[in-house]
């Protein structure tokens, strides 16, 4: 057999040999197997895919086998590089990672399937942006995430749906960042956290509650100058609409505004420049998703009151997208809730001590 040089006399070698030799009673000691895979590695390349599947089969839960013959497997066509993909620990990180770099989406899939995959494999699997991969991966237990990955794949799921659920099904998934996908879930996953995450209405981001802390401790220490009068008249004469708000601000009479915005989200007078004026602008997005403010109208107030701190209104500003942004993301139910959180609040814990 070792003198036919046919794809099919080499390959009949291959599994003549594996057949004798790599059977658990063979007989051969150590440094005879090691010529055997010595042989296999001389002969791999030029023998039929069913030899080299079954080598791999063979050879894919086995420790004793030279990496190189492991990796030039693993390489190989996906059928036969499946099994040692999949269950091989003699592959390093940068052979897998190669591997992401090098070969097709069923190659990636296989290594998503490990018993273990680390954070560098994870992040080499994930910046493929297969969605098919990233879910494949994050239904893995074993597959090891850092925090910053994970939070890169809550916001990948912004857009990719089918990561949702498998992401707030991890274990390893923290409060914060399951309550920050509740934004964007449909209603049977929001429930799904609501449950899993009681109270997690207070998690629903840290930069938002800074936000808004930070702005507290910014606000004034008088109390605003009173507009009872003049807001019970426009009540009464109509209510307080979002048409009203808006010329409002085009009249420049911010302090009325204030008035009127706290009269209609029902929330402390003192509350609103904490509010209103967070240079971020996530609260006032809130409080306006929370009373039902349309994306267009929220866009022309937020522009209006950028141009009262500022003079700069520019709709064209990364700041300006970003908000747009967030306010069109934010769940309505969501702001409400924390509308609510800030209603309870004591009047006292909007105040500035002098």
């Amino acid at each position: 057999m070792a003198l036919d040089r046919s794809t099919a006399g080499r390959s009949e070698l291959a599994r003549s040999v594996a057949d004798i030799c790599l059977k658990d009673d063979s007989g051969l000691n150590e440094r005879e197997v090691q010529l055997i895979f010595d042989i296999l590695y001389r002969l791999i390349n030029g023998v039929e895919m069913r030899v080299r599947r079954d080598l791999a089969q063979r050879l894919a839960s086995r420790e004793d086998v030279p990496r190189d013959l492991i990796v030039t497997l693993a390489n190989d066509q996906i059928d036969v590089a499946y099994p040692v993909l999949v269950g091989s620990t003699l592959l390093q990180d940068e052979d897998l990672i190669a591997i992401t770099q090098d070969k097709a989406v069923s190659h990636h899939i296989a290594i998503t399937l490990r018993e273990y995959v680390s954070i560098a494999v994870s992040d080499a699997l994930i910046d493929t942006d297969n969605v098919e991969v990233i879910d494949s991966l994050v239904r893995n237990p074993a597959a090891e995430l850092s925090e910053p990955t994970m939070a890169r794949l809550v916001e990948m799921s912004r857009d990719k749906p089918p990561l949702r659920r498998p992401l707030l099904q991890r274990p390893d998934i923290s409060p914060d960042l399951a309550w920050r996908m509740h934004q964007w879930v449909g209603d049977a996953l929001k429930k799904f956290i609501d449950e899993k995450y009681p109270g997690g209405i207070d998690q629903i981001g840290d930069e938002i509650d800074d936000a808004v802390r930070d702005a507290m401790s910014a606000g004034r220490a008088t109390p605003p100058p009173d507009r009872s009068e003049l807001v019970a008249d426009i009540e009464n004469s109509g209510g307080i609409s979002v048409e009203i708000l808006i010329q409002t601000l085009r009249d420049q009479d911010v302090e009325l505004f204030e008035a009127l915005f706290a009269r209609l989200a029902d929330i402390d007078l003192l509350a609103m420049p904490m509010i209103v004026y967070d240079p971020g602008g996530e609260p006032f997005a809130i409080a306006c998703k929370a009373c039902n403010v349309s994306t267009r109208n929220f866009e022309e107030l937020h522009r209006l009151l950028a141009a009262s701190l500022s003079g700069d209104s520019d709709e064209e500003s990364p700041e300006f997208q970003t908000i747009r942004s967030f306010y069109e993301r934010l769940d309505g139910n969501v702001a409400r809730r924390v509308l609510n959180e800030w209603r309870r609040a004591p009047g006292s814990a909007w105040q500035v001590s002098p």
